[in-house]
């Protein structure tokens, strides 16, 4: 009751442009978590902004930026698209394929690290953390910022287990097999009238499938013929699973990060990762536990 006067102490004062206006400013609960963990001052590295930056340069930022395209070719790839160019940032680091140690070409120079949305693009989430704890300093924080399978388009789909991401390193795979492409395309909902593709906890709404099976037919049999990479979500999370996952690449001596912080927002999660030379959480049941009722 307290807070509800005091929201209609404010409505009085500002009137609503005023309260529309001051939610503007407010920065996004991504926006939020990621800030707490990077600093201009010191070096960073931004994975895969394209025309929505978390650190940019023009916020002054010492920042490389790393993405698939230089700074042309990404401009012209969203040309025409409903998204802001001039927001692109300056391309340092084009990584295309590989290692990304071996794209930046140094190692132990990051005081952090941003990745927004790309972990569950990587065809080899162990090599990528590999390479991120590298790249860091050793007190140096990788922060992620995670889709949360339960509330995105991959809400269907079955959570990512730690077998499956240790298949792919074994493999050393560098690209999408056929099967995940057709699960992707095949999968993928849109929910309510506004056919969002991520959505609060309390959204509500029905779902709808984003692509016909026509089409996943398509991209499964391109994804088996031709040599194009064709962009997915190789692996999907919960909070409690992405924990998991990383607790187990630990204990398997893979992965020397931990997670030391998370929040969950809108259709996402957010978690920082530091290395460590601690055990891994020895109680799997409860780690389990948690995974279950991300999902139940």
């Amino acid at each position: 009751m307290e807070l509800l006067h005091r929201l209609a102490g404010l409505y009085v004062r500002e009137g609503m442009p005023g309260l529309v206006r001051r939610a503007l400013r407010r920065p996004s609960p991504r926006k939020r978590f990621v800030t707490r963990y990077i600093t201009r001052t010191v070096p960073g590295m931004e994975i895969g902004p394209s025309h929505a930056p978390l650190a940019s340069k023009a916020d002054g930022y010492q920042v490389d930026i790393v993405d698939h395209l230089d700074t042309p070719d990404l401009r012209a790839k969203y040309a025409g698209h409903p998204v802001h160019v001039a927001n692109i940032e300056p391309v340092d680091i084009v990584w295309s394929g590989g290692r990304l140690v071996d794209a930046a070409g140094k190692s132990g120079c990051y005081n952090w690290i941003v990745g927004s949305h790309v972990i569950e693009h990587m065809p080899d989430v162990v090599r990528f953390l590999q390479d991120c704890a590298q790249l860091l300093t050793p007190d140096g924080v990788l922060v992620l910022v995670v889709p949360d399978k339960r509330r995105c388009f991959d809400r269907y789909q079955a959570i990512t287990s730690t077998g499956a991401v240790l298949d792919a390193f074994e493999a050393g795979t560098e690209r999408p097999s056929p099967g995940r492409v057709f699960d992707h395309f095949a999968n993928a909902v849109e929910r309510g009238r506004s056919r969002s593709l991520a959505w609060a906890a309390l959204r509500g709404g029905s779902f709808h499938l984003k692509h016909d099976m026509q089409g996943a037919k398509h991209m499964w049999q391109t994804a088996r013929t031709s040599a194009s990479y064709i962009d997915v979500h190789n692996w999907r999370f919960t909070p409690a699973s992405f924990s998991l996952l990383i607790d187990d690449l630990r204990l398997l001596g893979l992965v020397g990060l931990e997670i030391v912080d998370s929040a969950v927002g809108p259709g996402e999660f957010y978690t920082a990762l530091r290395h460590t030379t601690s055990a891994a959480n020895a109680d799997r049941v409860k780690l389990l536990s948690r995974v279950y009722a991300n999902v139940a």
